[in-house]
């Protein structure tokens, strides 16, 4: 068999490939470092009267985000509270660990169910993580997804490696994770329910949040 040649000339241009891509991730400036505004989300929206939550500064110091909103939702039926949580990370920033997943059974919760779903945002629909948890006699259905400025991802691990690739270019927008739970009253259809139509008064309002819509545009309808 003949012994072949290295191609000097292909590894060389590897390499200076990957140390142009290395200096522009490092040196290339991002155009804006924006905050989402997440106070700016209306308290109410439609039929929806919010209210924020406290949030321990322990969690503050665990979670080390740019912006947090914790807010409870009461629409017209109130045996179905919808609890809103968003933690904000600015651009270049890739910490997400703290999913439903690993957060549920750290606080003796039990995982059930874990599936992918369609949910109405922004006037139209993504896809979501949902996950049923248990406790005792409580039932709790969970989504949640990823989203910056209009995008939007569920997997976890995709989102991660899109949040990496944003290292080579400019990028004006962070990354949110969002997550709604609700209780289970009836069934878990039911509950699913009740968050769609939370997210067709609410997704809009949120999505301009996310990408610093003029402050206007963000009022409740």
């Amino acid at each position: 068999m003949d012994k072949q040649t290295p191609n000097y000339k292909l590894v060389l241009g590897l390499l200076i490939v990957a140390c142009v891509a290395t200096y522009w991730a490092r040196f290339k400036p991002v155009r804006v470092l924006f905050t989402a505004p997440l106070d700016d989300l209306p308290k109410t929206i439609g039929e929806w009267r919010g209210h924020d939550e406290p949030i321990e500064k322990s969690i503050r110091d665990i979670l080390n985000a740019d912006k947090l909103l914790s807010r409870t939702y009461l629409g017209p039926n109130p045996d179905y509270p919808i609890g809103l949580w968003i933690v904000y990370r600015k651009f270049g920033r890739r910490e997400f660990a703290h999913r439903p997943e690993m957060c549920y059974p750290a606080t003796g919760w039990e995982i059930t169910k874990k599936r992918y779903v369609k949910l109405p945002y922004g006037g139209r629909e993504v896809q979501a993580v949902e996950v049923v948890a248990t406790k005792e006699f409580d039932t709790q259905v969970i989504v949640y997804w990823f989203a910056s400025g209009k995008r939007t991802e569920a997997n976890f691990a995709k989102q991660q490696i899109i949040m990496a690739l944003d290292r080579l270019r400019t990028q004006k927008y962070g990354w949110a994770f969002i997550r709604i739970n609700i209780p289970v009253v009836d069934s878990e259809e039911n509950a699913l329910r009740q968050i769609r139509s939370f997210l067709k008064a609410a997704s809009t309002p949120l999505e301009r949040v996310l990408k610093a819509a003029d402050s206007e545009s963000v009022s409740s309808k």
